[in-house]
C-alpha cells in the first residue's frame, strides 16, 4: 500500500473545510476515492469536482469501494452508528468530536474497533496544539519544577478542554468536582441552527494521580465569543519553580526564589521559514540559555501553525494504516475525554459531590438522553442496523 484510499462521509461545514481539504492537501499520502453525504445533490456536487464516486448511504459506499479509511464528518449523535457499522466492515476511521455523546455509546465504538482490529483516531485537535505540545515539553523538561495546577478560562470547555487537561496534567484523573449554573438570557442567534435563550456555565475541579490539580470554567456564550468577543481568558500552569500564563513562560533560579520571590519572562516566540508562496512554521523556541525549542515536525505542509494539529491527527491515522502502528489519540482516549467532562456534569448536577473516576455507572443525565432519543425518534440508540440509514440533522 503507497497511499490510503479513502472516503469522506459529511461534506458539510467541517467536513469539506476542514477533513476534504486536509485528504487533498496531503495528497502523498491519501487517495480521495468517493464522497458520501446523506444530500445526494451535495454529494454529487463534491465528487463531480474531484472526479470520484458519490453515495448517500453509507451501505452503498463499503459495498461497492475497496476503503483503506473512512472519514466520518457527522453529527456527534451518529458517531456511534457510523463508526461502528465502518468497524464491522473493517473500514478504518478518522471521526470529529465527540466520539460520541454518552459513554456507553462509546463504548459500543471501543468494542467494534477492537473486536475487528480496525484503527480508529479521534480528531481531536486541542491536546495536538503546537502552543500546547511545547508546554507539555516544558513541563516534562522541569523548567516551571513539580506540576502543581492547570487553570483554563478558555474559548472552548467540554471534552475539548479535557483533552489539553489531560495532556498537560500527564497522569491519569482520580476525581471529578462540578459546580453549574443555568439561567434563561435574551435570545443569542449565534448560527442559523444554534440559538440561545438559556446561558450554560459549568466549573470543574480535577484531582490527578500525580497531585495536580485542573480547573477550568466554560460559558457557550462568553468565553466562545457569543457574548462578548474580546472577554478575558486564561491559560496558566503553576509548578514549584516557574509558572507558564498564556504563551509566557515564567522561569525562576535560587537566587530569585530567596530574594524577593521574582522570575525571568520567557514568551514562546514562533519562528517562521519562508517557503514558495509564504511561511510555514519553523519551531517554537523561549530564548533561555540554551534555547528551548519545540520544532515543527511536517514542514512539507503549508499550513498555519494552528493547522498543523490537523496534519498530526492525519498524520495518525495514515501511519497507523500504512504501518500498522497504534493511533496517536484513539477510541480509548476519546472515551476518557467523555468521560471527564460527563463527571464533572453529574457532580454539578448532583450539588458539587465530587465524583471517584473512573464512572462505574451510566449516569441519570446518559439515560435520559437514550430514552429522549427513543421517544423522539422511535429507534432505540443502540440499533445500529436500523439507525445507519437515519437522518442525524445538526443541532
Amino acid at each position: 500500500m503507497t497511499k490510503v484510499r479513502t472516503a469522506v462521509i459529511g461534506v458539510g461545514g467541517r467536513g469539506s473545510a476542514v477533513r476534504l481539504r486536509h485528504v487533498l492537501l496531503m495528497n502523498d499520502v491519501f487517495e480521495l476515492v468517493a464522497i458520501c453525504d446523506r444530500d445526494e445533490e451535495r454529494a454529487r456536487q463534491f465528487a463531480a469536482e474531484h472526479g470520484v464516486k458519490a453515495y448517500s448511504r453509507v451501505q452503498d459506499l463499503v459495498a461497492n469501494e475497496s476503503l483503506d479509511l473512512a472519514t466520518v464528518s457527522t453529527p456527534g449523535d451518529s458517531h456511534h452508528v457510523i463508526c461502528t457499522y465502518l468497524a464491522e466492515h473493517g473500514v478504518n476511521i478518522i471521526v470529529e468530536t465527540p466520539l460520541a455523546i454518552t459513554l456507553p455509546l462509546c463504548d459500543l465504538i471501543v468494542d467494534a474497533v477492537e473486536r475487528n482490529g480496525v484503527k480508529l483516531e479521534v480528531a481531536e485537535q486541542y491536546p495536538r496544539d503546537p502552543w500546547h505540545l511545547m508546554k507539555r515539553k516544558i513541563i516534562d523538561a522541569g523548567l516551571i519544577g513539580d506540576l502543581l495546577r492547570i487553570y483554563s478560562l478558555f474559548q472552548t470547555g467540554g471534552y475539548h478542554i479535557m483533552s489539553s487537561i489531560r495532556l498537560l496534567s500527564g497522569s491519569d484523573p482520580v476525581r471529578a468536582t462540578g459546580i453549574s449554573m443555568n439561567r434563561s438570557v435574551p435570545r443569542v442567534n449565534t448560527s442559523a441552527i444554534r440559538q440561545y435563550t438559556r446561558e450554560n456555565w459549568s466549573m470543574g475541579i480535577i484531582d490527578f494521580a500525580n497531585g495536580a490539580t485542573g480547573v477550568m470554567a466554560y460559558s457557550s456564550l462568553y468565553h466562545a465569543h457569543a457574548i462578548g468577543r474580546k472577554q478575558t481568558t486564561l491559560f496558566q500552569i503553576d509548578g514549584t519553580t516557574g509558572t507558564i500564563v498564556d504563551n509566557n513562560v515564567h522561569l525562576t533560579t535560587e537566587e530569585q526564589r530567596l530574594n524577593g520571590g521574582r522570575a525571568t519572562a520567557y514568551p514562546i516566540k514562533s519562528v517562521m521559514k519562508d517557503v514558495e508562496d509564504g511561511q510555514i512554521l519553523d519551531y517554537l523556541e523561549i530564548e533561555t540559555s540554551p534555547p528551548f525549542r519545540w520544532e515543527n515536525p511536517f514542514p512539507q505542509y503549508k499550513v498555519s501553525v494552528g493547522g498543523l494539529a490537523i496534519i498530526e491527527e492525519m498524520d495518525s491515522i495514515a501511519q497507523a494504516v500504512l504501518n500498522d502502528q497504534p493511533t496517536r489519540y484513539d477510541a480509548r482516549t476519546g472515551r476518557e475525554d467523555m468521560e471527564l467532562q460527563i463527571a464533572i456534569e453529574e457532580s454539578g448536577r448532583l450539588g458539587r459531590i465530587p465524583l471517584d473516576l473512573p464512572l462505574t455507572e451510566i449516569t441519570p443525565h446518559e439515560a435520559q438522553i437514550h430514552e429522549g432519543f427513543k421517544a423522539k425518534h422511535g429507534v432505540d440508540i443502540f440499533d445500529v442496523d436500523k439507525l445507519v440509514d437515519f437522518f442525524f440533522p445538526k443541532v
